[in-house]
């Protein structure tokens, strides 16, 4: 392991103290190293890097943070309850973000995380505390467009500069809403503004995947509603407006599986209202669709007939029924692509 990763770990392990002794005032003793190294399983050893501190005075207690991130929830599900098993000690894992997703599944199975300077839960002491409640999220997401411009840069690899508005023209946007859009971006910290020129450029502010990870709080799911149709009719009206309606849900979970029956697209509302008549699915229809309608084109961040990971997954959360494991790994293989595209 090299010295910066051994740093950064012993960094996440020093925020997770100091929030813990913010939340916990004078219940939170000093994190020092493992004492009982012996009770360690030697798988935990090489996946995480664990320390030890006191809670309430006597509850001895470890702090495991993954020595390389990107572990699914199963597996660190698995690993902590291994871990709190042997060592005979409540277990806080701790991560510098989670996906809502991630959460969901940690919260679930009753697992104690730490998300520094955001959450701690510890069902094992009884504790809930979050800094950001989620009511409190929805004040702070992007604009639809500004989320649909982050997606479709963290995907396509763009060079280190690129231009808001060139972006935003590709899709459909105005030059009004591409100034909107990269003060968004530049505001939450997620992308930064270059100073000189008659034309001002963005670049993302870090590695995509950790633009990807700070970006969840102000992260919204692109779909606005769902609606049944009679695909005859509408697959046709929409093929000759040139609208495209790619796989949503689990049909592009399971794309290259190429289900026979396509039975949810995407489709962005500008389109839908070009409709007018909205066909109801009614007797005699042949193929029964269910259109997800978009607050952005679908088109603008997916990749041919099938929409993109990144809005797959916001589409699919607290929807149960699909592999989380599996989404989990097709974001993490997207932006490794785009990384070095």
């Amino acid at each position: 392991m090299t010295t910066a990763v051994r740093t950064g770990l012993a960094d996440l392990v020093a925020d997770a103290q100091r929030y813990l002794r913010r939340v916990l005032p004078g219940l939170a003793s000093a994190v020092h190293p493992v004492t009982v190294a012996h009770a360690i399983p030697r798988a935990m050893a090489s996946r995480y890097h664990i320390a030890e501190l006191t809670l309430y005075g006597e509850t001895p207690a470890m702090l495991a943070v993954a020595r390389e991130p990107g572990e699914s929830s199963s597996r660190v599900i698995q690993d902590v309850r291994s871990l709190r098993s042997a060592a005979n000690a409540l277990v806080l894992y701790v991560s510098p973000y989670l996906t809502p997703t991630q959460r969901r599944f940690l919260v679930e199975n009753h697992i104690d995380f730490v998300v520094p300077h955001a959450q701690l839960f510890a069902p094992s002491l009884a504790i809930e505390f979050r800094d950001a409640p989620d009511h409190e999220k929805k004040t702070i997401s992007l604009l639809p467009s500004a989320q649909a411009v982050l997606i479709h840069v963290l995907l396509s690899g763009q060079p280190r500069w690129w231009s808001p508005r060139e972006i935003s023209a590709t899709a459909g946007y105005t030059s009004m809403t591409a100034s909107r859009l990269s003060a968004e971006l530049v505001g939450r910290g997620l992308a930064e503004r270059s100073t000189g020129g008659r034309e001002r450029f963005l670049r993302l502010a870090g590695d995509r995947r950790d633009v990807w990870a700070r970006a969840q709080p102000f992260l919204r799911s692109p779909v606005l509603k769902e609606v049944d149709v009679c695909w005859d009719l509408v697959g046709t009206l929409l093929a000759d407006a040139g609208q495209p309606a790619p796989r949503a849900g689990r049909d592009a979970l399971d794309a290259d599986g190429s289900p026979a029956v396509v039975t949810t697209r995407a489709l962005h509302i500008d389109a839908w209202r070009a409709l007018a008549a909205q066909p109801a699915v009614a007797p005699g229809c042949a193929q029964q669709v269910r259109l997800q309608i978009w607050a952005y084109p679908p088109a603008f961040t997916g990749v041919g007939a099938v929409i993109d990971p990144l809005s797959l997954y916001l589409s699919l959360q607290g929807k149960r029924g699909h592999d989380s494991d599996t989404l989990e790994l097709r974001i993490e293989q997207a932006l490794a692509t785009a990384q070095h595209a």
